[in-house]
């Protein structure tokens, strides 16, 4: 802030007036005006801008304790000027007057020019520290507020997420974050910048820390055998047998081609906040979310795992019912789920990371998700999952085929879990599942001719049976072109 001195003298003599400035006019830190009018006082105080106000207390046009008054009025620009009072006598009575209504000093003109002086200077002085301490005041409660609505929108996400499983989520609660120009979605972003924050800004650890709680799951945390989230380091991980669950909408990028940005990320939340706790409620971790599907491991394993896809299957269909109700069209998600060892961690660099699991295991059951479109069912699991199931004659399970997916030279095991189906193809299913076992067999063995019987039986009850069909349109090729020498069962899939 400028150091210089601005002097504004309100008096109706201008012989007082130059006397005053001839004082003032060998000191160049100091600039004077004069001003005999004390109705005018104020306009000249927007022009001049003092920083020190010597006053009058007779002047023809107003009495002169009125205008100290006026001047100390707190809707006044004059209020915290520093206001030297100058009277033609010593009178105890005025001076007390003056000061009980804010007058700063008290002079009897013609005061000495060195008291003058060093008054002026004096309350000049106190005035310029008072306008930099406001200043800086106010540049600190800028600060905080920046810094407090930048943790409410912290805080206005973690709470939107705890809505979102109440129900009473309001898109509006979030318009300034969406007014960001990043999607919520895009939850990634919004923890660069708080790890960020975190790194620049020590005093907010702790309050930072407990709103990164709420997206870094504290079963993460478990698994990682990590106390905090501030113990997270880029490179811990923990390699163990698990279950990995992959999941999808389908023909979900159809779909959003019909809705607004809005629309999409609403529904996404939607279908999201119904099948998540799923994952949760059956000792899973949500490694990510990948825009309308997900991955998840199960540390403990098959059962765990199998247990979430049949839940969260039930509770699309819970889902289907509400958007049936309302005249949308129901969704249909598939879910793939596979047992292997995995290496499940902190990926990244210095300034982001995040958890992945990383093995081959993980990309054969994102290829396994991938294969309930091609056979048209709702969860696959593959045979190593099913031998890891302690109980598996709590499901009704359907082989469905010998696959070899891309990127892999061995055929799997693939079945089809029916308790994720509605009820009434679940049934039509159970109810041809002998015909279909028995095609299957035969396709095996190469009785392509009583394969074909066995499926035209099934598609003759159930014909949406879409695996069925496949069966059959690999056994007519077969019947037309011959069976080829180096011919086995296994399906090879050339696409992800």
């Amino acid at each position: 802030m400028d150091e210089s001195i601005t002097v504004l003298l309100i008096d109706d003599q201008s012989i007082i007036g130059e006397a005053v400035r001839r004082m003032l006019e060998a000191e160049p830190d100091i600039t004077f005006h004069y001003c005999d009018d004390p109705t005018q006082a104020l306009k000249m105080v927007r022009e001049c801008q003092p920083t020190v106000i010597l006053q009058d207390l007779v002047m023809p046009q107003m009495d002169g304790l009125l205008l100290v008054r006026f001047l100390r009025s707190h809707d006044a620009p004059t209020y915290q000027i520093p206001l030297i009072v100058l009277s033609s006598k010593e009178e105890p009575l005025i001076k007390a007057q003056a000061f009980e209504l804010g007058a700063n000093d008290y002079l009897v003109k013609l005061p000495d020019r060195v008291e003058l002086l060093a008054r002026i200077r004096y309350h000049s002085r106190a005035y310029t520290n008072l306008l930099k301490r406001q200043e800086a005041e106010a540049l600190l409660r800028d600060e905080n507020l920046r810094q407090s609505l930048y943790i409410q929108q912290v805080d206005k996400l973690t709470q939107a997420a705890a809505t979102v499983e109440q129900d009473t989520f309001a898109a509006e609660s979030l318009s300034d974050v969406v007014d960001r120009n990043d999607e919520l979605g895009q939850l990634a972003r919004v923890f660069t910048q708080m790890v960020r924050t975190v790194k620049n800004r020590e005093q907010e650890l702790k309050r930072l820390n407990d709103s990164f709680a709420r997206f870094f799951p504290g079963e993460y945390l478990k698994f990682l055998r990590k106390d905090s989230v501030t113990d997270v380091q880029l490179g811990d991980y923990v390699s163990k047998m698990m279950a990995v669950m992959f999941s999808d909408i389908r023909s979900f990028t159809t779909m959003s081609e019909t809705m607004t940005p809005r629309e999409n990320f609403d529904f996404v939340n939607a279908y999201l906040k119904r099948v998540s706790p799923e994952i949760r409620n059956h000792y899973g971790i949500i490694v990510k979310f990948l825009g309308d599907g997900m991955m998840a491991v199960f540390p403990d394993g098959a059962d765990d795992a199998v247990a979430a896809g049949v839940a969260k299957q039930q509770r699309v269909q819970e889902y289907n019912q509400q958007r049936k109700t309302r005249g949308d069209l129901p969704i249909q998600v598939g879910i793939g789920i596979h047992v292997g060892q995995m290496m499940l961690g902190m990926v990244g660099e210095a300034n982001r990371i995040q958890g992945d699991a990383f093995s081959d295991n993980v990309n054969l059951t994102s290829r396994l998700e991938g294969l309930t479109k091609f056979y048209g069912v709702a969860m696959l699991i593959s045979g190593q999952t099913l031998e890891h199931l302690s109980n598996p004659d709590r499901y009704q399970i359907r082989f469905l085929d010998r696959a070899i997916v891309k990127g892999r030279n061995e055929a799997i095991s693939v079945y089809e879990v029916l308790d994720a189906e509605v009820e009434e193809v679940r049934s039509l299913k159970l109810q041809t599942q002998p015909d279909f076992d028995r095609g299957v067999k035969c396709y095996g063995d190469r009785a392509i001719q009583d394969a074909k019987v066995c499926f035209e039986q099934v598609l003759a009850i159930h014909p949406a049976d879409k695996t069925a069909k496949l069966y059959l349109e690999r056994v007519e090729w077969l019947i037309e072109n011959g069976i080829p020498d180096n011919w086995s069962e296994a399906w090879v899939f050339s696409e992800k």
